[in-house]
Order: C-alpha cells, then structure tokens, then sequence
C-alpha cells in the first residue's frame, strides 16, 4: 500500500509543472519539410527567398520562364517581388543563362539580387533534375564566372 501511495504522489509530482494553458502564437508559416514543386527565387524585404511553385519538377529554362514572369498574385500579396528588369529576355543554357542580345541592360549591370535570383532558380531546377544537392551545383553567369547559389547567403 505504502508503494502504491508513493507511486502516486511521484505521478502527481512529474504532471503538475505549474504552467498553465496559454493562447495560439504565431510564428510564421508552418515548416514543410522537403519542398513540393519547382522552388523559384524572388525578393521579400530585400532578402533572396525561395518560394514553391506548385508545378514541377521543371527544367532550369522552365523555371527561368516562370521567374522573369514575376511572382503571382497572391506571392505579391505576400510582399514577394523580382529585381528583374521588365524588359529582361534571358535564357536558361545547359549549366546557366545568358542574356538575350535584344536586352537593353548588359549582364554586368544586373544587380546582385537579381543574379542571385537566377543563379538560386537555376541551381535548385538543375539539382532536382540531377538528383544533387543544390550545394554542388555550379551556374554559369554571362561574364563566363560561375557561381553557387551559396555565394549568394548573405541576401538571404
């Protein structure tokens, strides 16, 4: 009987912390796990940010279309814009993109959120169809340097 009543009382120690019930908090959007979709980069708060379009896998030229397209309605109700120029014509090549010659704008004066964008979009298309991480992909940009999506942390 005696264990019984200690049984208890070391039962009704362990439950009772002392902390009552408490409201909802939000925190932001809930975690997802790995992303469903094709992942496109535009700019929130002038920080690089990925967002999950829901078709995919896409090829890079695919999801490069998608990008210099613009972010949705409802992505721009959620303060998600692009640093392309409106009237950017770029292409996604084998391992990374190239300027139209009918762009006004030459690739050197694209700023750094805007290559950011296209290296990150074409980094995360190209390591989903390789089945790589996205760390080990290396994009081409128009001056012949390449670049990882990593070289970009500091925007995001």
């Amino acid at each position: 009987m005696r264990a019984l009543a200690v049984c208890a009382a070391l039962l009704a120690l362990c439950t009772a912390c002392g902390v009552g019930p408490s409201d909802v908090i939000r925190a932001g959007e809930p975690a997802r796990g790995f992303l469903q979709g094709t992942p496109l980069y535009f700019v929130r708060h002038d920080r690089l940010v990925s967002v999950s379009r829901p078709e995919g896998p896409l090829a890079a030229s695919e999801a490069v279309e998608l990008l210099v397209a613009g972010p949705t309605t409802k992505e721009r109700e959620r303060s998600f814009d692009t640093r392309l120029p409106k009237d950017l014509a770029v292409q996604a090549t084998g391992d990374g993109f190239a300027l139209a010659r009918s762009t006004p704008l030459p690739a050197s004066r694209l700023t750094r959120l805007a290559t950011g964008q296209l290296v990150c979009t074409i980094a995360a298309a190209t390591a989903t169809e390789r089945g790589v991480d996205m760390d080990d992909v290396r994009v081409t940009v128009p001056d012949g340097t390449q670049s990882r999506c990593a070289d970009f942390m500091a925007l995001m």
